[in-house]
């Protein structure tokens, strides 16, 4: 990535983390599946003036016979997150937690780009207090020493300067 698509991806990203901090902080309500974090405690993703829905693929669903992890697709003008659970539980905890931020960021955004998702998804996971120096730590061990894809991700997010805290 280029400095200036760093610092263009940076500008938007600082209003993308800003809307999705104030809808997280809503309690969203309904039918929406929340997602299950390791420690417990669980949060719905929500993006474009709603709750995206999230659900479990089956047996035979493209994600599952593909071994994706999840898939964030647009339905009509809202997102849908499609969890392959059994790749889900087999993620260390910080790689299960972070993917969550990662999806919900592709519907935030919204982009298909994966680096743009990774970016997004690791300034949130900042702002949410989920993140920090043992966990990106984890996270990078995951991607491997060498990883070019999670060095621009971690130039990206600190790219943007923003240090917001969720609110509440």
């Amino acid at each position: 990535m280029h400095s200036h698509e760093l610092a263009q991806s940076a500008a938007f990203s600082r209003s993308a983390l800003r809307v999705l901090l104030y809808c997280a902080a809503l309690a969203a309500s309904g039918e929406a599946r929340a997602f299950a974090f390791v420690d417990g405690t669980s949060t719905r993703c929500t993006a474009r003036g709603g709750t995206v829905e999230e659900i479990m693929a089956p047996p035979g669903h493209p994600v599952v016979a593909r071994g994706r992890i999840a898939l964030t697709e647009p339905v009509g003008s809202r997102y849908r997150i499609i969890w392959n659970e059994a790749q889900l539980k087999t993620l260390p905890p910080e790689m299960h937690d972070f993917i969550f931020f990662h999806e919900c960021a592709h519907a935030l955004v919204p982009t298909e780009d994966e680096l743009t998702a990774n970016c997004v998804g690791l300034q949130i996971m900042r702002a949410a207090g989920r993140a920090g120096f043992k966990v990106e730590s984890r996270l990078a061990a995951f991607y491997g020493a060498d990883s070019e894809y999670w060095r621009q991700t971690l130039a990206c997010a600190n790219a943007s300067g923003t240090r917001a805290k969720p609110p509440g």
